[in-house]
């Protein structure tokens, strides 16, 4: 039966390519040009080659070549940037040097001017900013050493209940947590520590419960309750964040902000929130970092939604935002405009450095064992003047208008189309509703309807991301138990200066066909890794029969 959908659905797609796009109607010019193109080497209509690569490829949507996607490659906007030309005059300028290369004081001093003189370096002989090959491998690094540090305090022996006093929802969600972690921890005792955030990425938890700590998300009330008309709907809660600092303040080592809110859909984060958290944290004496990946992005809905900074610079609100942390990590492949790159900044003088005085040390010392000398960091010198330009470009009005229009006009595509959106639209991507997209059609956890959908949008010709209950839930006796908060979008993540509005208007209409027919869409089954961590970029899945 589930053969036959998907010949009716590919017949639905081939159907698309003999349809004539009409006029679009625009008033501003985008606020670049095109200086060189690539023609792609792979055509819309071989339907029958991208089914058999997606058979090989497990359903996989990490695992299908990208050089077979003839229409819009949106899993990530992560190092897919399309760079400006002043960035690639600074790679043919890049210096090569082992140590002390010129990118790296370009870097150093464009990281000052970007985020605020605090974040500036006073001693040649005491880094601020550490240079990582991508984002990923600086918060590998902060929790890593972060556990080092807590050990070696002599707590992590104490694997006592959790205190009275927690909410119950709270203490289900730390509980759900911990059990996973135990269950994965060599020691088997219950984890002492607990990093609150508004939402943590797949891959900063992964790195956090790697360290046996809890990862533990508290997303602001509206965003929990749908509300569509919330502005900063990737606020986290500083009722649920104060509850917990009052019962387990002793366990945080850390409060962490991610702007924007990715796990949330892309969400953004508002100056009041940021600087609420941060006082907090700064209560109870905890330091208060950002996962800093998109935020340009971020000072950008400030400047648009709260009162009180319509006049401010993009550069001034940055400043501001960064003026409430302790540190920072970030992947310079989002907000950097690079295609690879990532960091750590501590600030001098904080709460963080005066209780762990060592860390930039012990981090440095982690660099040269993993990454190679701090001055580059696992980049070539070329890499990193062209991060420093990306730093310049990103906070500038004219790109971010663009930038977020361009999601605008994406999720307003769809939305004619009455495709369930997270809404407002985000900053990076679109979000897609899996709950309401396949409401009454009878769909349960276990058809994983989200790897569904996106194997059949690489079918028609683009690539999405599942990032629900798949990718943030977890097997328990062979069934699927969803996020807590419960999470099940699938994500167009749109590049930075990659596409045009027909690209992805062509996008939407393949996501129309498989709503008016979301009742043929067939669930999937897993074939291997339900039971990995971090299963979603290595499980195989087929289509049930």
């Amino acid at each position: 039966m589930n053969s036959e959908n998907i010949k009716f659905l590919t017949s639905k797609f081939r159907s698309l390519l003999d349809i004539t796009s009409g006029p679009a109607t625009y008033y501003v010019p985008r606020p670049y040009r095109n200086a060189t193109v690539r023609l792609r080497r792979c055509r819309m209509d071989e339907f029958d080659k991208r089914m058999r690569l997606l058979e090989e490829a497990g359903l996989n949507v990490f695992l299908f070549p990208a050089s077979e996607i003839p229409g819009c490659d949106l899993l990530t906007d992560s190092g897919t940037t399309t760079m400006t030309m002043e960035q690639w005059s600074q790679l043919l300028l890049g210096d090569e040097a082992y140590g002390s290369n010129e990118g790296y004081f370009e870097l150093v001093n464009q990281v000052e001017e970007t985020f605020g003189p605090a974040w500036g370096q006073v001693s040649p002989h005491k880094p601020t900013v550490f240079i990582f090959h991508q984002g990923r491998a600086a918060e590998c690094a902060l929790f890593t050493i972060l556990r080092r540090e807590l050990w070696g305090h002599g707590d992590a022996h104490d694997h006592s209940e959790l205190p009275k006093g927690l909410n119950r929802s709270l203490a289900t969600r730390i509980g759900r947590r911990a059990e996973t972690i135990i269950t994965r921890a060599s020691d088997r005792g219950q984890p002492y520590f607990i990093i609150p955030s508004n939402s943590h990425f797949d891959t900063t938890e992964a790195n956090i419960e790697a360290n046996n700590i809890v990862p533990l998300n508290l997303p602001c009330r509206e965003h929990l309750e749908g509300d569509e008309t919330c502005d900063f709907r990737g606020n986290i809660s500083l009722e649920d964040l104060e509850t917990l600092m009052d019962s387990v303040g002793e366990r945080v080592p850390l409060v962490y902000m991610t702007i924007t809110n990715n796990t949330g859909g892309g969400q953004p984060v508002s100056m009041a929130n940021i600087r609420g958290a941060g006082k907090i944290a700064a209560d109870f004496g905890v330091p208060f970092f950002l996962d800093a990946c998109r935020f340009a992005e971020n000072a950008w809905f400030i400047k648009k939604r709260e009162a009180g900074y319509e006049d401010k610079s993009i550069p001034e609100i940055v400043h501001e935002m960064f003026g409430y942390a302790d540190g920072f990590h970030i992947s310079l492949k989002k907000d950097g405009l690079a295609n690879m790159g990532g960091a750590l900044a501590l600030r001098e003088d904080t709460i963080f450095t005066r209780k762990y005085p060592d860390f930039a040390d012990k981090l440095t010392n982690h660099q040269i064992l993993t990454e190679g000398h701090p001055t580059y960091g696992g980049l070539a010198g070329r890499d990193l003047k062209a991060i420093a330009e990306g730093l310049r470009t990103v906070v500038g009005e004219q790109y971010l208008e663009h930038r977020i229009g361009q999601l605008e006009r994406f999720g307003a595509k769809l939305r004619g189309y009455d495709i369930p959106l997270m809404l407002p639209t985000g900053g990076h991507a679109i979000y897609i509703d899996i709950d309401r997209f396949f409401e009454g059609t009878g769909t349960h956890d276990d058809d994983l309807k989200g790897i569904g959908f996106t194997a059949l949008m690489l079918l028609a010709g683009h690539r999405v991301v599942e990032l629900g209950i798949y990718s943030f839930g977890r097997s328990q006796k062979g069934r699927e138990v969803p996020p807590d908060p419960r999470v099940n979008n699938v994500r167009a993540a749109v590049p930075r200066l990659v596409y045009e509005d027909q690209d992805l208007f062509a996008a939407a209409e393949s996501v129309r066909v498989l709503h008016e027919n979301r009742d043929r869409i067939p669930g999937v089954e897993i074939e291997y890794g339900r039971d990995l961590p971090l299963r979603h970029f290595k499980s195989r899945f087929k289509f049930k029969p």
